[in-house]
């Protein structure tokens, strides 16, 4: 039997995606009732263990979706995972599904999640955030790891944060990899690992007039729906970084999720890496220092 199986409460409704994020939710909330939809070949097997009931998916398929929250009598419906860009061209969507995309004036991530939304609260779900139930994955604001940013890393922090916030106005992606105030990558349908993976053979090597690294940048979109898909780190980033020569995340502290953050931390700490919760007038405040307390509060 699960363990979340003699939970008692409101139902709430898991759409599970890829990635750690929904089984670190669903094992975070035991004690409520908690039944998942996983989307077949992106979500983890092991997420059955953690929940009352688990119903797979292929990707499109809604009303499977609505009929399986509506006879668990779910109240709130959860988000959490991403699905691979890529697979979405191999969708096989159904009637409510089709008559979402048609509706739709592109297919950005952000419009087909509002769109994907809208259907469920069309049929009386009530949306809510992970951090809703899990405020301790939000990332908050200041220094997080031992090392401090050089002036030249904070530098392009600030390049970063401008350069990926008009990104996300163009709901294309939610990060960008920057040295010396040049944009080394943008995230788009590959995503955020793959991103670093292709930014780390640009900014490496000879030929850079410091000894520095990359810098990483994840900001939430100007429009983005925070119940719906804010950026999300977790220690598989620090080591992706570490191997592409990256050496400052910064994400944006109230709109991004840290997984596993005594884990990331340390593993910061332990690669000699910088780690930041940023906000928008930490990094708008021209002539600041990096590491003022000013600009970047300690915790």
């Amino acid at each position: 039997m699960s363990l979340n199986g003699g939970a008692a409460g409101p139902c709430i409704g898991l759409v599970a995606g890829n990635g750690r994020l929904p089984l670190l939710f669903a094992q975070a909330v035991q004690g409520r009732r908690l039944v998942a939809v996983g989307h077949v070949g992106e979500t983890d097997p092991h997420l059955t263990e953690w929940v009352a009931d688990l119903c797979w998916v292929r990707l499109g398929q809604f009303q499977k979706i609505l009929d399986f929250f509506l006879r668990h009598q779910v109240t709130w419906v959860v988000m959490a995972g991403g699905i691979t860009k890529a697979h979405i061209w191999r969708a096989r969507p159904d009637r409510i599904a089709l008559k979402m995309l048609f509706s739709l004036l592109h297919r950005h991530d952000d419009m087909l999640l509002r769109g994907a939304a809208a259907i469920l609260e069309e049929r009386g779900f009530l949306l809510r955030s992970v951090t809703d139930f899990v405020p301790e994955f939000l990332a908050p604001a200041g220094l997080l790891s031992r090392r401090r940013p050089t002036e030249a890393e904070w530098a392009d922090v600030c390049f970063g944060w401008e350069a990926a916030k008009a990104l996300g106005r163009l709901d294309i992606g939610q990060g960008v990899v920057v040295r010396q105030k040049m944009v080394a990558a943008v995230e788009a349908m590959e995503g955020t690992d793959a991103m670093i993976l292709r930014a780390g053979a640009l900014i490496a090597g000879r030929g850079w007039a410091d000894a520095g690294g990359g810098v990483l940048v994840k900001v939430a979109k100007p429009i983005q729906d925070h119940r719906l898909d804010l950026p999300t780190i977790g220690p598989n980033t620090m080591r992706r970084m570490h191997e592409a020569g990256i050496v400052v995340l910064a994400v944006e502290a109230g709109g991004a999720m840290i997984l596993e953050p005594e884990e990331t931390v340390a593993l910061a700490d332990r690669l000699n890496l910088v780690l930041l919760g940023c906000r928008a007038e930490d990094v708008r405040a021209a002539g600041h220092p990096p590491g003022a307390e000013e600009v970047l509060h300690d915790h």
